[in-house]
């Protein structure tokens, strides 16, 4: 048996919602077992319903440690081994650890709309904690408080589960650093979102509202067309062009992978039909920086197109030019589908749609009712009627 700097005992709380533990120091090493695990056995008292059950599983956990220990020296060394264990996490309170996560992220080249959802979710987290509970170890939040959180969000299932997976952000790097050993935001229940049909354009919706755009506000007539004819998208890639990413002959638009959502070089071709309408905007444009809307250096910002958008949506349903369901994404959302109709092929419009895998594509063509309504039109029922 090894000589302890301090022998394994029990650490148990007063209450199920705070975890129990087995601690020994060892070699100037604390370690905290919660679990069975890092000895192989199957013992998990802080799964326990009641605290008597969980205290005799602690008791059992405790022997099986003594145990662990005592099978690890040999009949030819009094040399113990130590027996391979999980390290202690590291200390860290609930508001440092979710607060140092948060600032890591804020750094990363993610979009500015996922930024601020990081950070919502933060805000709203830390304000529904205790000051006790912000300032305890991140080890030993409780998972109800957890579930008790995401329960506020219950109102739709989407919300709820967009929630839950923000949070999961957080614990799953938490458990990549150490802070903790449990993704308590994905042992919380899941709840099945309801899928929604995206609505596309029929070809003559999108001549009808081009002839529309193309009046009220050359900017956004631009974007749409760029859209649809690119497959760029709206916010993140056409708001954002400069001269400098067309060819010389504008037959292609050229953007490195920090300026795009899938993060590789994408290369894309323009249709003859809007290399003269963009040939002409940019006639007088000589500086590579100016953004092809604002005309000089400096665009829009993010909500500029929506804010158009916006104004002119309300005419547009009036008119019976737009249906409520469909949205400037509408645009893309069409160029898809027109692709699939026509190659049949989903590599092929995962090329044109820049998406960084075939998964996301099949994702997004299920999402606008194409893939399954296609595939099975052809296998419905036979009958002949007289």
């Amino acid at each position: 048996m090894p000589v302890f700097d301090i022998e394994p005992k029990i650490v148990a709380s007063k209450s199920l919602k705070n975890r129990s533990y087995i601690l020994y120091y060892l070699d100037g090493v604390r370690y905290r077992l919660y679990n069975g695990n890092a000895i192989n056995v199957d013992i998990h008292p802080n799964r326990a319903g009641t605290i008597a059950e969980r205290n005799r599983q602690l008791s059992k956990l405790l022997y099986e440690v003594y145990k662990a220990f005592d099978s690890c020296v040999t009949q030819t060394s009094s040399q113990p081994i130590v027996p391979k264990v999980k390290s202690a996490p590291v200390l860290k309170s609930v508001e440092q650890a979710f607060k140092e996560v948060e600032a890591d992220k804020l750094l990363t080249p993610l979009s500015i709309m996922y930024h601020r959802q990081l950070q919502s979710l933060v805000y709203r987290f830390l304000t529904f904690l205790t000051k006790a509970e912000r300032a305890s170890d991140i080890g030993t939040l409780a998972q109800e408080r957890v579930e008790a959180f995401l329960n506020q969000y219950k109102s739709t299932s989407t919300y709820y589960m967009s929630t839950r997976r923000l949070l999961g952000v957080f614990f799953s790097e938490f458990i990549r650093r150490k802070y903790t050993d449990t993704n308590l935001s994905k042992a919380a229940p899941r709840l099945k979102v309801k899928a929604a049909l995206h609505k596309t354009y029929t070809k003559e919706q999108l001549t009808n509202i081009l002839q529309y755009l193309k009046t009220a506000n050359a900017d956004l007539y631009l974007c749409c067309l760029l859209s649809y004819s690119c497959l760029l998208r709206p916010h993140r890639e056409i708001r954002v062009l400069k001269l400098k990413h067309f060819s010389e002959d504008y037959s292609i638009v050229s953007l490195s992978g920090s300026e795009n959502k899938s993060a590789r070089v994408r290369v894309v071709g323009i249709p003859d039909y809007l290399q003269n309408i963009i040939r002409e905007r940019l006639s007088t444009v000589v500086d590579p920086e100016a953004n092809i809307f604002s005309l000089k250096r400096g665009g829009y910002n993010e909500y500029y197109f929506n804010l158009i958008w916006t104004r002119l949506r309300p005419i547009m349903i009036k008119r019976g030019l737009l249906q409520p369901e469909q949205t400037i994404y509408s645009f893309r959302h069409s160029a898809a589908v027109d692709v699939y109709n026509r190659t049949k092929d989903v590599h092929i419009v995962q090329q044109l749609m820049g998406h960084s895998t075939m998964v996301v594509t099949l994702k997004y063509l299920r999402g606008l009712g194409e893939m399954n309504s296609r595939q099975l039109k052809d296998l419905l029922p036979v009958l002949e009627l007289a």
